[in-house]
C-alpha cells in the first residue's frame, strides 16, 4: 500500500492490514495492527517523505511488514523518556510485542534512496 504521508496515515494502514490480518490470523492481528501504527507514525513524523509505503506477508506462521520512506539519514532510534511521556515509546512498544524487528536501507550502497523498517510477529501455539 502506498500512502501520502500525513496524520490519517496510521489509521489508513491499520485499515488496510486489519481484515486480511483478522482473517488469516486473529491471535496476532491486535499486535501486528499497534507494531504497524507506531512504525508508520513514526514515518510521518521523523521524515519529511511525501509517501510512505506498507508492504506485508501473512502467512499461517508469522506476519511480516516494511514500512519504507525515502529518509536513509533518518534511522530509528530509542531514547529516554519519562514515565508519563506521551510521546516516543513506538519503538519500545515495537521492542515488546515484535518478535524481531530492524532497518536497512534502499537504492545503491553509497547512495541509499531511502529505508525500511520492519517488524515480525510469529504466531504462537494456541494464538
Amino acid at each position: 500500500m502506498d500512502l501520502p504521508s500525513g496524520v490519517t496515515a496510521a489509521k489508513r494502514a491499520r485499515d488496510w492490514l486489519a481484515v486480511p490480518l483478522r482473517d488469516e490470523i486473529p491471535g496476532i492481528a491486535d499486535d501486528a495492527l499497534l507494531c504497524l501504527s507506531e512504525v508508520v507514525t513514526n514515518a510521518h513524523r521523523h521524515t519529511s517523505t511525501p509517501e510512505i509505503r506498507v508492504l506485508a506477508r501473512i502467512t499461517p506462521a508469522h506476519v511480516l511488514v516494511h514500512v519504507r520512506d525515502d529518509r536513509p539519514d533518518r534511522l530509528p532510534r530509542t531514547r529516554e523518556q519519562e514515565h508519563d511521556a506521551e510521546r516516543g515509546r513506538g519503538l519500545v512498544l515495537l521492542d515488546a510485542y515484535a518478535d524481531a524487528w530492524g532497518v536497512f536501507l534502499l537504492g545503491a550502497r553509497r547512495r541509499p534512496t531511502g529505508k525500511a523498517v520492519w517488524f515480525e510477529i510469529a504466531v504462537r501455539e494456541g494464538a
